[in-house]
C-alpha cells in the first residue's frame, strides 16, 4: 500500500509540474515585429568587400547579391531587375 500512496503522489507532482513548466517558457516568448527584425539585420549585417581579381566569380555574385539586398533592406535602396 505504501508504493501506492507514493505512485499516486508521484503522478499528482507531475500533472500540478505541468503547468508551471508550460507558463515558465510561455514568458520567454517574444513576438518580434518586422520593425524589430529589420533593425537587428541593419546592426548586424553590413556591406561585404571583394576583390574581383582575388575572388571567384561566383563569391562575387553572391556578395553583390547580399549588398543589393542590404541595401534595399537597409537604405531603402531596392532595384528592380530588368530583363
Amino acid at each position: 500500500m505504501r508504493r501506492s500512496n507514493s505512485m499516486r503522489t508521484w503522478k499528482r507532482l507531475k500533472l500540478l509540474s505541468l503547468p508551471l513548466i508550460l507558463s515558465a517558457t510561455s514568458a520567454c516568448v517574444h513576438d518580434l515585429t518586422e520593425a524589430e527584425i529589420k533593425g537587428d539585420y541593419c546592426r548586424i549585417a553590413g556591406p561585404i568587400t571583394y576583390d574581383t581579381k582575388a575572388d571567384t566569380p561566383e563569391t562575387v555574385k553572391q556578395i553583390e547579391r547580399h549588398n543589393s539586398q542590404f541595401a534595399c533592406v537597409c537604405e531603402g535602396d531596392c532595384q528592380t531587375k530588368t530583363e
